[in-house]
């Protein structure tokens, strides 16, 4: 006989790496509260098709992928989606239906589409999902799989989030601190704990061994692997996060904790191996078939007609149904908009004297609809970080902030220094500053440790009670006497940007690609102003998923006073010239700030503008406030606790209160509800409400002739814009996976994130309160819809040379509608070309191989 002979250790170590990678693909991204961004949770299923990817994701996680029947049902009776939207998306799934022949049952002939329609409709409903990659112990001892998940919960909270407390030998590694301690835990009995002690020094060398004692081969590691990472799926993706940036943990060391706590308990486990509940089976097409009969009340049907239906609703099984709801549901509002777009013919404008250039955000849709009422203003929208990628520190220091795009990295750094004039009180105000946070960081840290807080509260109780009770009563009281006394301790100061450490022919890049990408070559008026965006909210963690998602999920401010001081400069308007862009003399660039939770637009460096144009800054600050201050009133209709007819002055006070109430669980709505992204001239929008569910990027074709802005578009802003459009979709139809619960539970883990209650998973997603006000959604979960008005062939070029693009529309991860100019009907972007918008997408083949299946 032969003797096997096992692979080298370093052989057996490499392969484990490699399989940890693989199996981590499944893991959504989770940064940290203080540059929360929006993510796709199933972007590592994103080269599958998206139904595909949430079947997967229902055996992964157990959880849904789109909402439940019932739901949909109850959205067909109030209209929201027809009876004509379910058909048209029954008939692009299976073509073939129309050549189907009746079906008799008693005295009712039914068409094959009337049929399925109606099982749609009345049939019984499929049973939720069931998480089907399990670890052993969930087979075995869910009780010890739940031991297991409440310690990686704690060890990853002690090491990870702890900020007064740090956990003893951190500075050595997450994994080599955990084996130094765990022995100790005398929660755990002993005999675990004598094997927690005994687990190898390397912590891949730990794996190998957990899983030989659990008994997974190599073929079955992989799943294995994401049956744990998908457990506690929060933790798990934060610890991937920290791999790359120094940390001192991994998914590597994490899984060695989590494997070897569940081979040590499962190693002492002495139950009796419970009975698992039968797992329940979706209806067969016959049990639909009866219970459709059984609905109209028929009892006469024959075995062969039963059998016949039976056939025809078989092409749809039960778990399948959620996902034709789910297109016909965005049918709905696909086509209403696409109608829209088609039979609008705004009015003329005339010649701005203004052109405000906001973010892509779908919060800037109704800015711009209101400003433009005003008079002749021109609006244009631009990814909020205006092309210019730069880390940022402002005149009070700290951590510089990458202020753009996660998927670029910032390319110059820009510091905030005094103006000439302004040193003296740039000192004042740097040193308020220092007093003010060196008193918030004393109170914090006391309330953290383990013995201040009780001295904390003898000493200030009396303080805290009444400045609690005012805070929560009076919220706008407060917070206007805090930015007073703030005012008074720090006060404001001009400042400046050194813009001039970046190169000049880069500066001109800058400028150029954002005029030429928007299609502002020519025209100019009097103001160009860059309106970036920001939310103030007051005891929010999840402030920066309100802020602007292409400056890193932070304020775009400083974005748009760098940007506006370049286009300033005439040096760089000397090398605009050079390229076909004349930017007259009378032309001033602006930057201003929109703050979102009130709708309140601040003009910033407003010292650097010179007097010729102070009359026109007077006109603009007087229409902002008049444009805010509608917009205010039009969110507030939606608002909990506002009344729905306010006053725009009205109105502005009160979501100025909502900001600053710390007991706010609704301060603004964020992009719930977003939906579209529109790639046009402003002209095909421009006076169409769109209800702040569009994300609008201005863009000329004739301008673009080699296609470049357009593929920039694509495949940055578009692709930003579907992280947040999965993010709202998923937190919305998957809550307690991909969401975040309520609010009213949270606890903060340091900068990490948020658990529900004192122990548990992070949470991956938004609030539940960001999607819905009690049991209505407030965000319909609709995937993207691109509409784009450019040359196909253009557009089909730029496809081609990028594969994200082929996965997100050749995958049905976003859909588009795509025409040339106004007076064409929209067409659909397929795999097999370009069809008509309301044209059959299947293939043929597609119904008859289900019928046989």
């Amino acid at each position: 006989m032969t003797e096997t002979t096992s692979p080298p250790i370093d052989s057996r170590r490499a392969r484990l790496r490699s399989d940890i990678r693989l199996a981590a693909r499944v893991l959504p991204t989770h940064y940290p509260l203080g540059t929360f961004i929006a993510v796709n949770p199933l972007a590592g299923l994103q080269s599958m098709p998206f139904e595909q990817a949430i079947r997967r994701s229902r055996d992964l996680y157990g959880t849904p992928g789109t909402l439940p029947e019932s739901t949909f049902r109850a959205l067909h009776h109030q209209g929201r989606i027809t009876d004509a939207d379910v058909d048209s998306a029954l008939t692009r799934r299976y073509p073939l239906l129309a050549d189907e022949p009746d079906v008799h049952l008693a005295d009712r002939r039914l068409t094959a589409l009337e049929l399925l329609r109606a099982d749609l409709l009345h049939g019984v409903e499929a049973p939720p999902p069931r998480r089907q990659v399990q670890i052993r112990a969930e087979q075995l001892s869910p009780e010890i799989a739940g031991t297991v998940d409440a310690q990686t919960a704690k060890w990853s909270a002690a090491f990870l989030g702890a900020a007064s407390w740090p956990m003893p030998g951190r500075e050595d590694g997450f994994y080599a601190a955990w084996r130094r301690l765990a022995p100790g835990d005398r929660t755990l009995p002993r005999a675990v704990r004598t094997a927690l002690r005994a687990t190898a020094e390397r912590p891949d060398d730990a794996i190998l061994d957990a899983l030989a004692s659990l008994g997974v081969s190599e073929n079955t590691r992989i799943a294995y692997l994401q049956a744990h990472l998908t457990r506690l799926p929060g933790w798990a993706a934060h610890v991937h996060w920290c791999a790359d940036r120094d940390a001192g943990i991994d998914l590597l060391q994490y899984l060695a904790m989590r494997l070897n706590y569940e081979a040590a308990l499962l190693q002492n486990h002495r139950g009796c191996t419970p009975e698992q509940p039968p797992q329940p089976t979706p209806p067969t097409a016959r049990t639909r078939a009866a219970h459709l009969l059984q609905v109209w009340g028929i009892t006469e049907a024959t075995e062969t007609e039963i059998t016949t239906a039976a056939r025809i609703l078989a092409v749809l099984p039960a778990p399948s149904r959620t996902m034709l709801w789910q297109n016909a549901f965005e049918a709905h509002y696909h086509n209403r908009l696409l109608d829209n777009l088609t039979s609008h013919h705004p009015p003329s404008a005339p010649p701005a004297h203004t052109q405000l250039i906001t973010c892509i955000d779908t919060r800037s849709e109704g800015l711009r609809r209101h400003l433009e009422a005003c008079g002749a203003y021109q609006t244009l929208g631009f990814a909020g970080f205006f092309a210019v990628a730069i880390r940022f520190t402002d005149l009070l220091g700290g951590a510089p902030a990458d202020l753009c795009p996660v998927l670029i990295s910032p390319s110059h750094e820009i510091a905030e220094v005094p103006a000439p004039q302004a040193n003296r009180a740039a000192g004042r105000r740097l040193a308020g500053a220092t007093n003010l946070a060196g008193a918030e960081t004393a109170f914090h840290a006391a309330k953290e440790s383990l013995a201040a807080p009780f001295a904390l509260a003898e000493a200030a109780g009396w303080v805290a009670l009444p400045l609690s009770a005012a805070k929560t009563l009076t919220p706008s009281a407060v917070g206007g006497l805090r930015r007073r006394l703030q005012d008074v301790i720090s006060p404001t100061v001009q400042t400046l940007l050194t813009v001039g450490t970046m190169p000049l022919a880069e500066r001109a890049l800058f400028a150029q690609v954002t005029l030429t990408t928007i299609g502002l070559t020519e025209h100019f008026g009097r103001l160009i102003v860059l309106c970036g965006h920001q939310s103030d909210t007051e005891n929010n963690p999840y402030q920066a998923s309100l802020d602007c998602g292409a400056c890193g999920g932070q304020g775009g401010g400083p974005n748009a006073r760098t940007a506006a001081l370049i286009l300033n400069q005439p040096e760089v308007r000397d090398e605009l010239r050079t390229v076909g862009i004349d930017i007259p003399n009378h032309t001033y660039v602006v930057a201003a700030l929109h703050d979102t939770a009130t709708d309140r637009i601040t003009l910033l460096d407003t010292h650097r503008i010179p007097p010729s144009h102070h009359a026109d800054v007077e006109r603009l600050e007087a229409d902002l406030l008049r444009a805010g201050r509608a917009l205010a009133a039009e969110r507030c209709a939606t608002l909990p606790g506002a009344r729905r007819r306010l006053s725009p002055r009205a109105a502005a006070r009160h979501v100025e209160r909502r900001s600053m109430d710390w007991a706010q669980v609704y301060p603004e709505w964020g992009l719930a509800g977003n939906a579209a992204f529109v790639i046009a001239p402003r002209e095909v929008t421009r006076a169409l409400d769109l209800k702040r569910r569009t994300f609008l990027h201005s863009y000329e074709a004739a301008v673009d002739a080699d296609g470049t802005a357009l593929e920039t578009i694509l495949t940055a802003p578009l692709v930003v814009a579907q992280w947040i459009n999965c993010q709202y979709y998923f937190s919305t139809v998957a809550p307690t996976v991909f969401g975040a619960g309520t609010k009213t539970v949270h606890n903060v883990v340091g900068n990490v994130g948020v658990i529900a209650g004192h122990v548990g998973d992070l949470r991956l997603g938004l609030p539940w309160q960001s999607v819905s006000y009690h049991d209505r959604l407030l965000h319909e979960p609709l995937r993207l819809l691109a509409v784009v008005q450019a040359p196909r062939a253009r557009i089909d070029s730029v496809i081609d040379r990028n594969p994200i693009l082929q996965q997100l529309f050749g995958n049905d991860w976003v859909s588009m509608a795509a025409r040339e100019h106004a007076a064409e009907p929209w067409q659909r972007w397929t795999r097999a070309g370009w069809q008509p918008w309301n044209e059959n997408l299947c293939q043929p083949t597609t119904y008859h191989e289900e019928m046989i299946s």
